[in-house]
């Protein structure tokens, strides 16, 4: 595999391969865009290239041959565990940072959602960000650069992944997965090939969905209520729903729904909190029904 089967963000392709061909390899970097642009994808390649032990990059050396094997001493990937990554999980990459190289010159660790790290963890990390053994280097992947420390965003090269386009998602999509998805869905998505799938795939969840933020201003409290009842129902996919309904309430051209996604985004932080969820959503829909229903109540005065 090489950077020209991934799909989008040429200008990142463009750089990470100077950076490998001029020897300009830093210890630290951050990847960083919206989920589903393949920035994980990224980072595995270009570990791979950094590992390499071959100048014409034939993917055919010891080291490459391990990396593809799943069996490389010399690479590590750091992964949120029940949604977070602990201190323990980086206290861990530090012991073995600081064992020498076994098949390559190098050593590559890739911590993925590492904007999930505990603040424990990231101070625990900045101790090696700080001082990184010389043969090292680490990259983290986020889409949410705003939860780690400034500390740590300081330390490491920023690297920023755009939204694919949509031309691009709808031929990656077609050509490689045979599906083909309507206008409106690959829009939805934000430039997401993750999401875009994912929109195909849980298709009857989204489209009531939509349904909920169509009518939700032409009825009243209970039939809201009610109509909301596949969000009380998608517990375990809800942050990802939230993150669709702002999406669709931000391309609508009705103001009140517009300004419904400060009450989405007050929903995430009761959830990321450990509120009562029913009770969350409860209060959404209320809050959401209430302010769309807002102008209709003046206009009956």
């Amino acid at each position: 595999m090489s950077f020209n089967n991934i799909v989008g963000n040429e200008n990142v392709k463009a750089f990470l391969d100077k950076t490998i061909s001029e020897n300009h390899i830093l210890h630290s970097y951050l990847f960083s865009g919206i989920d589903g642009i393949g920035k994980t994808i990224f980072a595995r390649e270009f570990a791979r290239k950094l590992l390499c032990l071959e100048k014409e990059e034939e993917e055919n050396c010891l080291s490459c041959q391990k990396y593809h094997n799943h069996n490389h001493p010399d690479f590590y990937e750091i992964k949120p565990e029940n949604n977070s990554i602990k201190i323990e999980q980086i206290r861990q990459m530090q012991e073995k940072i600081l064992e020498k190289p076994i098949t390559s010159k190098r050593k590559v660790y890739i911590i993925i959602d590492s904007d999930t790290m505990t603040k424990e963890a990231q101070n625990c990390l900045l101790k090696t960000l700080e001082e990184p053994p010389e043969y090292a280097t680490i990259i983290l992947t986020t889409a949410n650069e705003s939860k780690l420390l400034n500390t740590i965003k300081s330390r490491c090269m920023k690297v920023s992944f755009e939204p694919i386009e949509k031309i691009k998602i709808e031929e990656y999509l077609k050509n490689q997965m045979q599906i083909e998805l309507k206008e409106e869905l690959i829009s939805k998505s934000e430039g997401s090939i993750d999401k875009a799938i994912k929109l195909q795939e849980e298709k009857e969840i989204y489209e009531k969905v939509d349904e909920l933020i169509e009518k939700i201003g032409k009825q009243d409290k209970i039939a809201a209520l009610k109509q909301a009842k596949i969000l009380y129902e998608q517990k375990e996919k809800i942050l990802e729903i939230l993150e669709y309904m702002n999406v669709v309430l931000y391309h609508t051209k009705e103001k009140e729904k517009w300004n419904c996604i400060q009450y989405v985004e007050q929903t995430k932080k009761r959830l990321l909190a450990s509120s009562n969820y029913d009770m969350c959503i409860d209060y959404l829909i209320m809050n959401m029904w209430e302010e769309i229903n807002e102008k209709y109540s003046r206009r009956s005065i």
